[in-house]
Parts: C-alpha cells; structure tokens; sequence
C-alpha cells in the first residue's frame, strides 16, 4: 500500500434485503484513494457506484449489510475501519463531512428544506470547528455561495432550498462539502443539473482542492468526457464488480474488457458529424436476483465463450497498475478461442 493511500477498499461485499431476497450488489471490489488524484468510477446505472460511496460514507439504508471486507480511512497516521463504525455514532459523525466528504446526486432532497441554505452550510463549519462562532461562519459561507458563482449570495444566503433552481441546490450543496477542506471528496455525478460554464468551474475548483490541499478525490460519473479530462485512475464497474481498472491513459486509450470498450465506442466524437458510426450495447444488465453463473457481462458480450459461463473471471494484471477481469485475452494467447 502507498504512503499516500488515503481510503482502501478491500474485498468489499454489500447485500440489499427486501421480501426475504438478498440483492448482491457488491461483489467483492478493490481500490485505493490517493491523496492528490482523482479516482473516477464509471459504468451503467444500477451497477453499484453510489452504492459503494454510500458504504464509504456510512450511509447504507437500513436493510442493508457489509457482508464481507474492509475500509479503511487514514487520518493523520491512524487506521479507522469505517466498515466497523455505527453508521450513525459520534466516531462516523466526526469523519463524515470532515475527514470525508461527499457531494450528492440529487440536491432537492439532499438539503434540508426547513433551514436555510446558509445555516445548513454553517453547521458543518461550526459541527467541526472550522469556525469559531457563527459571524466567521456566515462570512466563510457567503465566501463558499460566491466561489460557486451563485448570484448574489449575501441575499441568497438567508433563502430555502425551494428558492434555488436545481442547479443552484447543486452548486450550495458543493460549497457545503467543499467547506471544511476534506482530505476524500467523494462526488457522485456533481455537475449532473449544471450547465457548461459552472460545470467548468467545479472541476477547476475541484482540481485546485486536489492540488492545493492533497485532497482525495473519488468522482462518479457516467460522462467519460469528463473521465478524459479529470482522471488520474479509472475504475469500470458492472454488476457489482470492478472489471477494469488502473490509470487513466492506460484503460482509456489500450481498454481490454470488452464492457469498457463498449462504453467507449458508443461515445459520439465532435467534430466527425452524421458520418461516424455509434455502436450501442446490446442486451440489457441481467436481473441482480438472477445472475449468470459466470461473467455477468457474458450474455451481452460478443466474444464470450464457454469458460465465461463456467466462473466469474480473475483479477488479472495485463501491464503495470492495469487490471482487468476477462478470460478473453487468456483465451486468445492459448489459442482456444475462435471469433
């Protein structure tokens, strides 16, 4: 493990019960954050992104269980196991919003809407000291509203979320994450309901907090627009299992799984017109309570063969700090493989 780690995940299982059925969400995951890079987690919807910052963050719903594996969090040289913290006791109280931080996909209902935006951005300077009273606090949070570029922010300072467009609640939301200076900045589609100018500004914000203050940063998105232009390190997800990672320009422009290639070739290039030709992924997930036997990707892959129906394939190093789970390079060295 790195010096620099900052959160590890290993061999992480996360099941969902509902009506006596167990859903396995998560099946086993592996992965570093790193101070001063960006991890991006990319795949379908339903395939276990937000999930797995949930399970970082100690915010699984009730009917919900870490059945297998560890966190780990490092915080000024001590190891937390955050997968042993009550999910709402004072010790995840304390790294929640502090040590790690998260920015949430829906705002509308992430705010709370019988406070003001201000005071709730005030609580989390006050709840952990990042302020001494509540003037420095209002005056450090207006600083955050105005860096967000909301207009106005002295005004809308005292306004409820059911005042600020989505975007608006988007962007407060950011600022309230942002404002303690988290050592991990998890961000679960940040700029989802933000136009083009304001999303360019939260990557340069997010960029100068990795930078200026060795932030770990674990982005999920589905843009990989937004992969090429952020990522240090990419992590592809489907069905519950990472399939492929390792750094950005390795798995984005040499990608071995068939999934992750399929993702890139159904990606519309500017500048080719109506000439280039888009190739979609055919099939759909499977049904998670009634997986494959082996690959989960197999039913939908066009190389897939036998042995993919047998077992769930291996991690499998294909060059350095690259990992990916396929049989079908192996199949293709020993020659057992026909197209």
């Amino acid at each position: 493990m790195s010096h620099d780690t900052v959160v590890s995940v290993k061999n992480l299982h996360v099941n969902f019960y509902n009506n006596d059925r167990c859903n396995q969400v998560i099946r086993g995951i592996n992965f570093d954050l790193r101070k001063r890079r960006i991890l991006c987690i990319v795949g379908e919807s339903g395939c276990g992104k937000s999930v797995t910052a949930n399970s970082i963050m100690g915010l699984l719903p009730d009917l919900s269980r870490i059945e297998k594996g560890e966190i780990h969090f490092y915080n000024d040289d001590k190891d937390i196991r955050i997968d042993q913290l009550k999910r709402k006791g004072s010790e995840m109280r304390k790294i929640r919003g502090n040590g790690i931080s998260m920015i949430f996909q829906d705002p509308m209902t992430a705010l709370n809407p019988v406070f003001t935006v201000g005071y709730q951005i005030n609580e989390a300077l006050l709840s952990h000291g990042r302020a001494k009273n509540r003037a420095e606090a209002t005056k450090a949070s207006i600083g955050l509203l105005r860096e967000m570029g909301i207009p106005l922010p002295e005004k809308r300072f005292y306004e409820y979320p059911h005042q600020f467009s989505g975007g608006m609640c988007q962007r407060a939301m950011i600022a309230m994450a942002m404002s303690c200076r988290p050592r991990v900045l998890i961000a679960d589609e940040p700029t989802t309901a933000l136009d083009v100018t304001i999303q360019a500004q939260i990557f340069e914000l997010m960029l100068d907090l990795k930078n200026n203050n060795d932030t770990a940063i674990l982005l999920i998105t589905h843009d990989m627009g937004v992969v090429a232009e952020l990522a240090d390190d990419v992590a592809v997800m489907y069905m519950g299992n990472i399939i492929e990672s390792g750094d950005a320009r390795s798995v984005l422009t040499e990608p071995s799984h068939p999934y992750t290639k399929a993702l890139l070739n159904s990606i519309p290039v500017l500048g080719r017109g109506k000439t280039q030709k888009l190739e979609p992924i055919k099939g759909s997930t499977p049904d998670p309570y009634n997986r494959p036997s082996g690959c989960q990707f197999a039913p939908r892959c066009p190389y897939a063969a036998p042995v993919c129906e047998e077992r769930l394939p291996d991690e499998r190093l294909i060059a350095p700090g690259h990992m990916c789970r396929c049989c079908h390079d192996r199949l293709k060295e020993e020659g057992q493989h026909h197209e």
